[in-house]
């Protein structure tokens, strides 16, 4: 094949001003003309390859396959790129001269062009696999210009047909008014009624109604035009599926009937169903795969739906059935993303409970240093109320002081178990601005006894004075916790984890501040192979003994650390090097 002409590169948009015609794209337009012209020769060959197993490469010979799909591409790019419709003027004008003259009509060359959103549709999805919010924003990019070059093509088919009956302008606005509501919706149901709505709009039907399968071929939705909901009601329950309507889902071809009450299939309808006559109905399909009908009744000005209404239907429905696809494609992705967030939230639980299941020894500890001072005290003062010595001044003095000590012993107490039990709580997260040297300084806390008893050192060296930033106290917290207790274990005997924090980057829009700030947790342990440097991140993996480490505490300080809008990396030089953890934040604009 040829190459496919190059597109000049997208920029970011910038402002027009008098003497500049060019209109340049914002992104993600850059992000989605760069991956699809990356991907130009196999979208090419996937395009003509999906084109000829479909049966709509008639009249094309290998010859002008070639060109034509150079030049549709190279138009595709050029109105993404520019958001301008010049080229795609042009081809469709063009297209629409050579192929009526030839006797194809506008339904097969429409159905190419849906073949090569299909396959540029997957392309995008592949690119973007992993990220819902960056695919979600591609295709709310590209869907509209590949719906809006599918109505140019369909507006030059009806002007080229003597303009189709006198409505072609009406029929031209209606479709790229469809092509726009149906990119811009994501909920099927939302989808499925602009579709049922628009399809009467365009064709000057009465009523419409759209019915989708499920897996054993009955309605799983009928979604209905035309209609208020006390009409719906008076009729009961949806149809199932019998009649006229199961004919068209036992055999997906379009249907169209002058006079619905005279012919011997159309039977079952309800009580209280408005009178029908005129009747049309066009199958959806995607990739071969039949996914319901759309319905129309009760043409508007004539007695009949049209051989025109007829191919205007059958092209609206392949539209449709691309935007029933794309909706339940994104469906499924907020519905995983939804699973994916509950299964994280109780990874970060489970982890948080295994932190306080390694603290609760060292805790205990530290709290019984307090309570035996107030044992301690509390039995002295016994003594003297049972000698006689409460009475004397000497006495009453000793009582005031030993009353103040435990007093300062039991605040003590009390914060331990303040402070252990803010960790433990579950909540939603806040965002707000936080002292990052005082998340740091809660987090030694839980861990220095624990150090200390082992002959570790955890040193934390002055953080800058700009320190400050928009997190969930309570989750950075954690990260670092689960940090520094992933530094003692990897120190056999005495050694040395220390905490530094660093600034770096100037932002403009804060006046020259700081931007980031790097809080870097080394220890002096036992390293990190080469080998495992790339796996540190990945959940369950863990060298530790087994019984001691689940496998998921860099993982999830890794999410907890993303969703900060942060960074977190892990160096080490080899094994019995030591390793240190840098986690990065962006800072606020200032202090709160």
């Amino acid at each position: 094949m040829a190459r496919t002409r190059r597109v000049p590169d997208a920029e970011p948009a910038t402002p027009r001003t008098p003497g500049t015609d060019a209109i340049r794209p914002s992104p993600p337009a850059a992000d989605v003309v760069g991956t699809l012209q990356g991907a130009g020769e196999e979208i090419r060959r996937g395009w003509f390859e999906e084109m000829t197993r479909r049966g709509v490469s008639r009249g094309l010979s290998p010859g002008e396959a070639d060109a034509e799909s150079e030049r549709v591409l190279s138009v595709l790019l050029e109105c993404l790129a520019s958001a301008r419709y010049h080229g795609a003027q042009a081809y469709a004008r063009d297209v629409a001269e050579r192929d009526l003259f030839r006797g194809i009509g506008a339904a097969q060359v429409i159905s190419r062009l849906l073949v090569l959103r299909d396959v540029c549709g997957r392309t995008l999805q592949q690119r973007y696999a992993g990220d819902p919010e960056r695919l979600a924003a591609a295709l709310d990019r590209y869907e509209p210009v590949i719906n809006r070059v599918l109505t140019i093509v369909a507006m030059a088919f009806v002007q080229e047909r003597e303009r189709a009956v006198g409505r072609g302008r009406e029929q031209l606005a209606a479709l790229v008014e469809a092509g726009m509501m149906l990119a811009a919706e994501r909920s099927l149901d939302s989808v499925l009624q602009r579709i049922t709505d628009v399809a009467c709009t365009l064709l000057q039907a009465r009523f419409g109604a759209l019915g989708v399968l499920d897996a054993q071929g009955g309605l799983a939705r009928f979604i209905t035009s035309g209609m208020d909901e006390s009409a719906r009601a008076r009729m009961g329950a949806p149809p199932a599926g019998k009649g006229i309507l199961g004919v068209l889902m036992r055999e997906p071809q379009p249907l169209r009937l002058r006079d619905l009450t005279r012919d011997p299939r159309a039977f079952g309808f309800p009580p209280h169903h408005p009178p029908m006559r005129s009747f049309l109905g066009a199958p959806i399909q995607f990739k071969g795969k039949f996914i319901g009908n759309l319905y129309l009744t009760e043409k508007q000005g004539a007695e009949e739906f049209s051989k025109e209404d007829e191919k205007l239907a059958v092209t609206l429905a392949a539209q449709a059935a691309v935007a029933i696809e794309n909706a339940g494609l994104y469906e499924e992705l907020r519905r995983s993303y939804e699973e994916l967030k509950q299964s994280q939230q109780l990874l970060v639980r489970q982890e948080k409970l295994a932190s306080l299941g390694r603290l609760a020894a060292g805790l205990a500890h530290e709290l019984n240093n307090p309570l035996s001072s107030v044992a301690g005290f509390a039995e002295a003062l016994q003594r003297r109320v049972a000698g006689g010595q409460a009475a004397e001044a000497n006495g009453l003095r000793d009582f005031q002081e030993y009353l103040g000590l435990i007093q300062e012993e039991v605040e003590r107490a009390a914060t331990i178990v303040r402070r252990l039990l803010d960790f433990a709580r579950m909540r939603e997260p806040t965002f707000e601005p936080v002292q990052l040297e005082r998340v740091l300084a809660n987090a030694v806390t839980f861990v220095q006894r624990t150090a200390r008893l082992a002959n570790q050192r955890i040193v934390v060296a002055p953080f800058p004075e700009e320190a400050v930033v928009h997190a969930d106290g309570q989750m950075l917290q954690q990260v670092f916790l689960n940090l520094l207790t992933n530094a003692l274990d990897a120190i056999e005997g005495a050694g040395e984890v220390r905490i530094e924090a660093r600034t770096r980057g100037a932002g403009a829009e804060r006046g020259g501040r700081p931007a980031w700030i790097d809080v870097v947790v080394s220890d002096t342990g036992s390293g990190i192979a080469p080998e495992d440097l790339g796996k540190v991140f990945d959940p369950f993996f863990t060298t530790k003994a087994v019984g001691k480490g689940t496998g998921l505490g860099l993982a999830i300080c890794q999410s907890i650390v993303e969703q900060h809008r942060g960074t977190i990396e892990v160096a080490s030089r080899g094994v019995g090097m030591g390793a240190a953890v840098t986690v990065s934040l962006p800072l606020v604009g200032e202090r709160k």
